[in-house]
């Protein structure tokens, strides 16, 4: 759990402090940490060979495939917005505003992270045709 609000922080404070900073971060926030989410789930489920448990055929339509990936990612969405409070986040915020090594190591893995996580869902989608 500790590890979870950790890497919210680092994309809470990437979203409030960037070269951009955005209206609202704790959303982005949560949507980065959803999409994190659904790549997981998706990788468990071609492990498990279970990919067909999502609805979806390609006859459907652009707006349905949409709909139904809304709803298979909504639930994590909720999740997260029950773990993940922004008042924990603003008091991460305060927490590490002079542990920049921290700050800069967090980031460095959370980058590597997703760069593994979007890899090695490439690598099983391949696998599995």
């Amino acid at each position: 759990m500790k590890t979870i609000r950790f890497a919210a922080f680092l994309f809470y404070r990437y979203y409030s402090e960037g070269r951009r900073p955005d209206s609202a971060p704790f959303f982005r926030t949560l949507l980065s940490m959803t999409l994190l989410g659904f790549i997981h789930l998706m990788q468990v489920l071609i492990i498990f060979d279970k990919v067909d448990l999502i609805p979806i055929s390609s006859s459907d339509g652009k707006g349905t495939k949409r709909f139904i990936i809304f709803l298979v990612m909504l639930p994590i969405y909720v999740l997260l917005q029950l773990l993940i409070k922004k008042t924990d986040l603003e008091a991460l915020k305060e927490r590490y505003a002079n542990h920049w090594d921290k700050v800069f190591n967090g980031n460095v893995w959370l980058i590597v992270y997703m760069i593994l996580s979007f890899s090695s869902i490439f690598i099983l989608a391949a696998w599995l045709k």
